[in-house]
C-alpha cells in the first residue's frame, strides 16, 4: 500500500507537467529586448555592444529548471493526503544496520506529529535525504520546509524498503536483505555442494575466461559485419529488419482441412476428451473421482476461476450444480496449487504427441505479461497505461513447443525480471536453457543471476539501435564500432564479490529466497551497493555476448522472435477465454489471484492439447493412407486455433462417453463375494 500511494502521488503530481521552459516565449522575449536596444538612439555603439554582451551572458547563465524539479515542487504542495500514511508508517518498528537517514527522519517526524507541530525546526536540514530537497528544507518558509521534509522522507523510505537497507523483523515480504541469503554457517558448510549443483567454479577467473573470449569473438564478429555492410554504425547501430516469411499456400490448405476435420465442438466435450487422456481431475483430487457429480464440481471450480463467470452464472450454465457448491469448489481448487498440478498434467499429455517436436526446441521458452481488468478496490491493482483501467498482471511462461508451464500474478508497471527467472527455476521436469523476454523482463543484474542459475535471459530490447556493447577496461575496440562500444566493465569487482554472487544464486535455487524478492532488493534502488555493482558488471558482459549473437546471427534472431510471438498468441487465446474482469471477491488475497492465473492457464492448455490431438490424428490418418504430409507443415500451424470450438452457452458434459476412462471403478465388473 505504501509503494502504491507513493506511485499515485508521483503520477498525480506529474500529470499535466509539460516542458518546464517555454522556449517560444523565451525567444520572443529575447527578440523584444534586442529590438528595444536597437531602437534606442541614445545608446552609442560601444554601449550597445556592452548591453548585448551582458544580455547574452545573462541568458547563458539563466538556470533552466528540469521537469523533475517542477514535479518536486508540486509534490510538496500535494503531500497532505499522504500524511496519515506517514503517521502510521512512523510507528512501525523499522530496523537497519547502523544509522539510517530514513529512520532518523521518521523519528523526527514522529515527534513533530505527536506535538501537532507543522513547522520544521530551523536546526533540521537532512542533507542525507537527497540534495534535491536541501534547498526546500532549508528555506525560510518553515511550513513549506516541513512538507518538503515529509516528501523527502517518503521517497527515502521507499528507496530503502526496496533495496532492503531497512526492514521490519517480523515481516516476510519486507525483511532485511541479509535474510535473502542462506545463513553464513550453512553456506560455509555447503558451499562446495552448491557450486557443484549450479555447475559454477570456485574461482571467478574460471567463469570469466570463456565469457571474455565470447565477448571478444562477438565484438570481432560485429566489426566484421559492419565492414561487410550487414550492419550500419554511425552514432547508433542500425540493424536491418528481418524479411517477413511468405505464406505457404500448402499451409493454408492444410489449415482449412484441419478445420473440417475438427468440425464444431463444445467446450465441455473438449474438457472431457482431454481429461480422459491427461486425468487432470485426478491430479486435482489426488484420487479417482467418486461420482459424476464430483467430477462436474471439479470442472465448475476450474471454469469459475478461469473465466469471468461468477459462481451464480456457472450454476445457470451447469444446471446440475448449485451456486453454493461451486463457491466451495472454487475455495477448494485454489488450495495447495491443485490447478497448477492439473495444468502440468495437461502440458505433459500435449507434448507426448510426436507432432509437438515439429514446433520448435524443447529447451527454449518465452515469458510475457497480460493484464486483466479488475476493480480499483483490489490492493494489487494498478492502472494499465494502455487501457487506462485498474488491472492485475498475469505473467506467463510459454514453451517454444507451445503450452504454458508457469503463471503467476504480478503488479503492473514494475520490472518483471524476477518473475521471469522464478518461472524457470521452479520447474523440475522442464529444462530451459534460454528464456526470451521483452525489455520489462530484463535488467543487467537479472542477466547475471539467470546465468548463475544455469540459463540465459534473451531480451528483445526496446530501441535496439541505442544499445551499447560493453567490454572490460583496456580492451582494444575496433574502429568500425567504436561509437557503440564502451570499455568500462570492471572485472575486478566481479572477482572480489564472486563468492557472494554464487551465495545469492544458491539461495534462490534452494528456495531459501525467491527470485522476485531478490530482484526487488537488487534493483535500481540498490545503486552504489558493491554486490549490486558487481552483478551489473557481469550482466553487461553477458548482454554484450548476447547482443553480438543477436546482431550477426539472423537465424538466432528469428528464433527468439518466433517464441516471443508464440507467447503473444497464447495471451490472445487467454483473452478469448477470459472476456470479463476479475471481481474484487476473487482478489482479496494473493493465492486467490494465483488461482485465477492457474485456472486460466489450465483452460488454455486444455484447448491447445485438444488441437494438438486433432492435428496428430489427422497426421496419423495421412500416414495410414500412405499420403503423408511433411510434419513441417503441421509445425507451422499453431494449436491456439479456436475455429469450431464454442466457449459459451449452457454446458452439458457428456460424461457417459468417458466413464470408462474417468470413473473406471464405477464401470469395473463387480465380483460377487464367495458364499
Amino acid at each position: 500500500m505504501f509503494q502504491r500511494r507513493v506511485a499515485d502521488l508521483w503520477r498525480q503530481s506529474a500529470d499535466g507537467v509539460t516542458a518546464p521552459v517555454d522556449w517560444a516565449a523565451q525567444y520572443r522575449q529575447l527578440l523584444d529586448e534586442l529590438t528595444s536596444l536597437n531602437s534606442d538612439a541614445s545608446i552609442s555603439d560601444t554601449e550597445l555592444r556592452s548591453h548585448l554582451a551582458n544580455l547574452v551572458a545573462g541568458k547563458r547563465a539563466q538556470r533552466v529548471p528540469s521537469r523533475a524539479s517542477a514535479i518536486r515542487q508540486r509534490l510538496i504542495d500535494a503531500i497532505r493526503p499522504v500524511r496519515a500514511l506517514l503517521v502510521a508508517v512512523a510507528k512501525l518498528p523499522w530496523q537497519a544496520i547502523g544509522e539510517h537517514p530514513a529512520i532518523d527522519a521518521l523519528g523526527k517526524l514522529r515527534d513533530l506529529y505527536a506535538r501537532g507541530d507543522r513547522r520544521l525546526p530551523n536546526d533540521v536540514t537532512a542533507p542525507r535525504l537527497g540534495q534535491a530537497w536541501v534547498e526546500a528544507i532549508s528555506g525560510s518558509d518553515r511550513e513549506r520546509a516541513f512538507r518538503a521534509f515529509e516528501v523527502a522522507t517518503l521517497f527515502a523510505l521507499r528507496r530503502a524498503v526496496r533495496n532492503g537497507s531497512i526492514w521490519i523483523e517480523h515481516s516476510l515480504s519486507f525483511r532485511g536483505r541479509e535474510r535473502l541469503f542462506l545463513p553464513a554457517e550453512r553456506w560455509q558448510a555447503e558451499a562446495r555442494r552448491h557450486h557443484s549443483r549450479l555447475s559454477l567454479p570456485a574461482q571467478a577467473d574460471d567463469f570469466l575466461r570463456p565469457l571474455l573470449e565470447r565477448v571478444r569473438t562477438g565484438i570481432a564478429a560485429v566489426a566484421a559485419a559492419t565492414r561487410a555492410g550487414t550492419l550500419r554504425v554511425d552514432d547508433e547501430l542500425h540493424l536491418a529488419p528481418l524479411a517477413a516469411q511468405e505464406e505457404d499456400p500448402e499451409v493454408s490448405r492444410l489449415q482449412a482441412r484441419l478445420d473440417r476435420h475438427i468440425g464444431d465442438v463444445q467446450l465441455p466435450e473438449v474438457i472431457l476428451a482431454v481429461d480422459a487422456q491427461a486425468r487432470f481431475s485426478w491430479h486435482m483430487l489426488g484420487r479417482e473421482p467418486r461420482s459424476e457429480q464430483e467430477l462436474l464440481t471439479v470442472y465448475a471450480g476450474i471454469l469459475a476461476h478461469g473465466t469471468s463467470l461468477t459462481a451464480a452464472e456457472c450454476a445457470r450454465m451447469i444446471p446440475q450444480l448449485s451456486a453454493t457448491s461451486i463457491r466451495q469448489a472454487m475455495r477448494w481448487a485454489g488450495d495447495e496449487r491443485r490447478l497448477a498440478q492439473a495444468c502440468k498434467a495437461v502440458l505433459e499429455y500435449m507434448h507426448r504427441h510426436p507432432i509437438a517436436a515439429s514446433w520448435g526446441r524443447s529447451d527454449l521458452a518465452s515469458s510475457d505479461m497480460m493484464s486483466l481488468e479488475t476493480s480499483q478496490r483490489v490492493w494489487q491493482a494498478r492502472q494499465d497505461p494502455r487501457r487506462q483501467t485498474a488491472s492485475v498482471g498475469i505473467y506467463t511462461h510459454v514453451r517454444d513447443r507451445w503450452g504454458i508451464f508457469h503463471a503467476q500474478p504480478i503488479v503492473l508497471n514494475e520490472r518483471q525480471a524476477g518473475a521471469a527467472i522464478e518461472g524457470v527455476i521452479r520447474q523440475e521436469r522442464i529444462e530451459t536453457t534460454q528464456l526470451a523476454v521483452d525489455t520489462h523482463g530484463y535488467t543487467d543484474f537479472a542477466m547475471a543471476l539467470a546465468r548463475l542459475l544455469g540459463f540465459d535471459l534473451c531480451p528483445r530490447l526496446r530501441e535496439l539501435k541505442q544499445r551499447r556493447l560493453f567490454v572490460p577496461r583496456g580492451t582494444a575496440i575496433p574502429e568500425e564500432i567504436a561509437t557503440v562500444c564502451v570499455a568500462n566493465v570492471d572485472t575486478a569487482a566481479i572477482e572480489a564479490h564472486w563468492d557472494s554472487l554464487v551465495h545469492l544464486a544458491a539461495s534462490v535455487m534452494s528456495g531459501h529466497a525467491s527470485a522476485v524478492a531478490v530482484l526487488g532488493r537488487f534493483g535500481s534502488a540498490a545503486r552504489g551497493d558493491p554486490l549490486y555493482e558487481a552483478g551489473v558488471q557481469l550482466g553487461k558482459l553477458l548482454r554484450t555476448a548476447f547482443l553480438a549473437d543477436y546482431f550477426v546471427n539472423a537465424c538466432f534472431r528469428r528464433e527468439l522472435l518466433r517464441v516471443l510471438n508464440r507467447g503473444e498468441a497464447v495471451n490472445s487465446l487467454k483473452r478469448a477465454i477470459y472476456t470479463g474482469r476479475i471481481s474484487a471477491a476473487q482478489a482479496k488475497r494473493t493465492d486467490e489471484v494465483q488461482a485465477v492465473a492457474d485456472a486460466l492457464s489450465l483452460l488454455a492448455n486444455i484447448l491447445m492439447a485438444w488441437n494438438t490431438a486433432q492435428m496428430q490424428s489427422m497426421l496419423d490418418q495421412e500416414i495410414s493412407r500412405r499420403q503423408p504430409m511433411p510434419a513441417e507443415l503441421f509445425g507451422r500451424i499453431a494449436p491456439t486455433r479456436l475455429e469450431g470450438i464454442n466457449l459459451r452457452g449452457v454446458y452439458r458434459f457428456p460424461i457417459e462417453h468417458y466413464t470408462g476412462q474417468l470413473l473406471p471403478s464405477q464401470t469395473a465388473p463387480k465380483t460377487r463375494a464367495a458364499s
